[in-house]
Formats: C-alpha cells, structure tokens, sequence
C-alpha cells in the first residue's frame, strides 16, 4: 500500500510544462487570433466594396432577384446552388441597398459568412485539441511532450486564415466560405461522434449540417455520404450506430430533395447539380465553348437550346431568355449546354490527374509532407506516427474525397486564380489531421524548436500576407472608384433605364449591367475582329443588334475605339474607359 501511495502522485501530475501556460494564456491568446481574424477579414471585405469576384458572383445575385420577386422559373437554377443566393435575398430585403450600395452589402453577407466559418474551425481546432490531448494523455510517459493549446491556436489560426483570405477571400461572392465553414462543422461532428457522444441529437445535426451543405454547393452531396459513414464506423457497436446513421441521411434527404426534385423536373431528368458535369465536359473531355456552344466540336453533343449567331464575321451572338436577368447566357449555362455530352479519354483523364497532382504539390503538399518528416523524426519513431496517421482517418477521409473529386472532374491549373477557393476547406483538413498525429519527445531543445517553428510560421505567412494587407489598407484609406456604379449612372444619361436591353463588344467585365438593370441580349465576343472590320459591316453588325431589340452597345472597359471619323458616335461614360453607341430606334 506504501509503495502504491508513493507512485501515486507521479500518475497524477502528467506533463506540466504543457498544461501550466495554456491553462493561463489560453483565452488570451484565442482571443488575440479571434481579433486578428475578424480584423483581416473586414479590411478586406471594405477594401474590396465596389469590386466584383467573376461573372459567376452576378449570376448569385440575379438568383437572389428572382427568389425575391417570387419568380420560381428563373429561380431554379441546375448550375448555381441555391443557398447563397437566399443569404443574398435576405440582405437585399432586408437593407434594400440602392444600386451604388448592392456590391457592398454582397460583401457585408460575405463578412457575415466568414464569421460563421470562423466559428465552424474554432469548434474543430477545439474539437481535434481536446482529442489530442486525452489521446496523448492516454498513452505517452514523462517522455512525451505534448503540444501546447497556444501553439495549436497560433498554428490553426494561421493556417484558417491564409486558406479563408488568401484562398477563398472574403471579397469571393461564391458559396465557397459557407460551405468551407460546412466542411469544418460535419468535421467536428463526427470527431465528437466518436470521442464524447454517439447521441442522437449529434447525428440529428450532422444530417442537417450535411443538407444545408449541399444547398450550399452540390460537390456537398456525394461528400455527405463520406461523413455518414465516417460517422457510422465512428460509433463502435453497429447495432447503435446504423438506426442512427439512417436518421442523419432521413434528415439529409428531407433537406436536399426539394431542390432536386426542382432542378430535375426543370431538366427532364433525374440530377443533383450541373455544374459538376459542365466542369469535366469544359476541361477533361473535348473542350465545348462555355459560354456559346453550339455543338463544336464534333461529337460533343447536340445542343438543345444554342444561343443564336446572328453575324459570322466577326461572330455575334444572341442570347435572350426572357428571364429578366442580367446576363442570360451565364445565368444557367446549364440551359445553353444543355446536350452536351462529356467523353472520357483515359489518356486526356491521366494527363490532367498528374497535372493536378503536380499543382497540389506545389500548392501545399511539398509543405505538408516537409514538415511532417521534420517533426516525426524528431520524434524518433516513424512507425508509430504512421500509426497515429491512420488513427486519424476521420479526417483524413474527407479532406483526400474532397481533393480527389476535384482532381478528377477539373483540370486545376488552367483555372488559376479561382481554384484554390474549390480546395482550402480540404486542405485545411489535411493539414490538421496530419499534425494532430504528432507526438514529440519532452527535452528543452524540443520545446525550443517549437517555440522556433510557431514564430516561424507566424513570420513567414505574415510576410506573404503582407503585400495584400498593405494593399486593402490602402484601399480603405483612400476612397475607391466605383467604376461600376459610374458606367451604370452614364447609361442613365445616354436615357438607357432599368430593363432596357443592350449589347455587349469584347467579352466579360459586365458587372455595370447589374447595377444599370440592364440585359444584356446580344455579344460580339473579339472586339479587335469587330474594329478590323470596314464600316460598311460595321453598320450591319449595329443592325443585326438592333433587331435583338438592344438600344445601345457597350464596348467593355478598358478597351477605346479607334480615333477615326467612323467612330466618333461612341461616347465615353463619366471617364470610365467605357463607351457606349446609342443603336437606332426601331
């Protein structure tokens, strides 16, 4: 009994050193990385007010419109997921921006969404912390060390932050920060499934997290069956674990069937989403046209409903819907390439798997792998943290689905620089599953060491994110112009009113559309072939658009017509490097 008193107190008093800090600075810290957080965000969400992220942003947008005005036709969309669009409808009603003030409140609904994702990480990084520690605490001796609770914050703070504002960006007016907080939140849901409670009410909100996730982005649906059945192994005993996995996909299925149920009557035939299909068809199968297909090249399908080319030389092509929207033929391109068909060619298949192999590890597994090998040699056992690595497939599963899916349906590179927003929330995974299977040995020159790679890191992501921080604080400070809002104000002056039909001369940087209330009906994608052209021609282009009912054609920003006597009726809109050609009446 004397020798068992005796032995007590040094089972009892495990890792000091590691406890004694977090136990003191923890709040202080998390909340200095919380400040930071919401700070970084802000200013970048202010700095970006006037700016729109790509076409797909006014598609959301005008989405949002027809829910509104209770337009269901228009509403569904197989392309565009619905939920961010119903956060964008809310703000709309609720705020009732005027046309100078609408892209700043799609980027206050953004802010508002990065905070939620804020929130979904701080529950996994707490989450993965408390099981890493009773994991270690379970297991190691006196000769383990393990990892500070403020190395983690200052680690997964740094990583959260660099992946939301660097690779998603709260100026993206994409759904892709909801559904990175989605990824974060099914995450921790079936990490707590499997470490504190099995109980119904956790597999109850793991199938509403997982539905709402796929309202968020279809890529959610496939990868909502990897959850549940991460979450069904994660239990123990079956015969507790199935009847409750059958009610987390019941839930599921209750949420996601409306909108499939809407999408596949609307398409005739039984489908989840678009977009997934139209990505593999652009990039991995023969190339089509995105935004004019018209059934090049051969064998890639007949299409359904082409857009009209209504001039051959140089091409010009009409697109009028009648939906009320801003840019028909980018609101559902799932409409115009409707009849495509994607073909598999196994070598195309190979050539962009290894393309996109190589950009993951330029992108982050050179890091990951690096430093991996760096902390588990320090640890001096490479069979055991290959152990710890597989004991962490719960989150490893997803974060490899999820990168796996991308790999496969879109060749990576070649969309720079929108892709990294597709992957952030699965490498974020990665990354923390990787370094929760760490265990390092307990000496001063370990603790010295991480103390080295936490200012480190720290230094080297802020270094890097420096250049951008100077930049939207700069724009902050100084008034941005809202070019946007100024091209929609000139248009006013030349008399063209909200629901008046236009045309556009070179490709994209329409997003003055939005603002003006305008349709775009008709373009004239190469703006260089249409000024090659003698007027003669030119002339029958502007008739051609006139018969497609436009009242004036918008020649994009940036781009000025020649100086010559032919041109002299096209007028610069409020020095914008935008010009507009007032078309005839009809």
């Amino acid at each position: 009994m004397v020798r068992s008193t005796n032995t007590l107190p040094t089972k009892t008093i495990k890792k000091p050193q590691a406890t004694s800090f977090s136990q003191r600075k923890q709040p202080i810290v998390k909340l200095i990385c919380w400040l930071i957080a919401i700070l970084l965000g802000a200013v970048q969400a202010w700095a970006n007010r006037f700016t729109v992220f790509s076409e797909d942003s006014i598609s959301y947008i005008d989405v949002a419109d027809a829910y509104l005005r209770g337009d269901w036709q228009a509403a569904i969309n197989g392309n565009w997921s619905p939920l961010y669009s119903w956060i964008l409808g809310l703000f709309f009603f609720i705020f009732k921006p005027s046309s100078y003030w609408e892209f700043p409140t799609v980027k206050l609904a953004n802010f508002l969404i990065y905070l939620f994702s804020l929130a979904c990480f701080e529950f996994l990084l707490s989450t993965v912390i408390s099981g890493y520690k009773a994991k270690s605490l379970s297991k190691s001796s006196q000769e383990t060390f393990l990892i500070p609770e403020w190395v983690w914050l200052i680690w997964g703070y740094t990583l959260f932050i660099w992946s939301s504002l660097r690779w998603i960006g709260v100026e993206c007016d994409t759904p892709d920060m909801f559904t990175a907080g989605v990824v974060y939140l099914a995450a921790a849901i079936v990490l707590r499934i499997h470490t504190k409670s099995s109980s119904w009410r956790n597999f109850v909100i793991l199938g509403v997290v997982l539905g709402i996730g796929y309202l968020s982005k279809s890529v959610m649906f496939p990868l909502a069956f990897v959850f549940l059945t991460i979450a069904l192994f994660s239990v123990g005993k079956m015969r507790q674990a199935i009847p409750k996995t059958l009610v987390a996909l019941l839930i599921f299925a209750l949420i996601t069937t409306p909108f499939i149920s809407a999408i596949s009557l609307q398409k005739g035939r039984l489908t989840i989403g678009e977009a997934g299909k139209l990505s593999y068809a652009w990039y991995i199968s023969p190339k089509a046209k995105d935004h004019y297909w018209r059934g090049d090249p051969p064998n890639s399908g007949i299409p359904k409903n082409p857009p009209r080319k209504i001039f051959n030389n140089p091409s010009v092509y009409e697109f009028d819907n009648h939906l009320n929207v801003t840019y028909p033929i980018w609101y559902d391109p799932s409409y115009w390439n409707d009849g495509l068909q994607p073909k598999f060619d196994i070598l195309k298949q190979i050539k962009v798997v290894f393309s996109n192999l190589k950009h993951y590890y330029n992108l982050f597994l050179a890091v990951l792998v690096f430093g991996y090998l760096i902390l588990a040699c320090i640890g001096g056992s490479i069979s055991r943290s290959r152990k710890d690595l597989v004991a962490n497939w719960r989150l490893f599963t997803p974060a490899i689905a999820g990168l796996m899916i991308y790999m496969v349906v879109t060749d990576l590179p070649h969309l720079k620089p929108l892709d990294t927003r597709y992957l952030a929330p699965f490498i974020v995974l990665l990354f923390t599953a990787t370094l929760s299977s760490i265990h390092l040995p307990n000496s001063q020159e370990v603790k010295r060491l991480l103390i080295g790679m936490t200012l480190g890191i720290f230094i080297v992501f802020g270094g890097k994110f420096s250049n951008q921080l100077l930049e939207d604080f700069n724009h902050v400070l100084h008034q941005p112009q809202h070019i946007y809002w100024e091209i929609a104000e000139g248009l006013k002056d030349l008399g063209i009113q909200p629901g008046d039909k236009v045309a556009h001369l070179g490709y994209k940087k329409y997003y003055w559309a939005r603002l003006a209330k305008v349709e775009i009906v008709a373009e004239i994608p190469k703006a260089e072939y249409f000024w090659q052209q003698d007027e003669a021609t030119r002339d029958r282009i502007f008739q051609a658009l006139q018969k497609t009912g436009a009242k004036a054609v918008i020649l994009k920003k940036g781009t000025k017509p020649p100086n010559s006597e032919s041109v002299t009726n096209w007028q610069e809109l409020k020095k914008t490097q935008t010009f507009a050609y007032l078309l005839p009446n009809q």
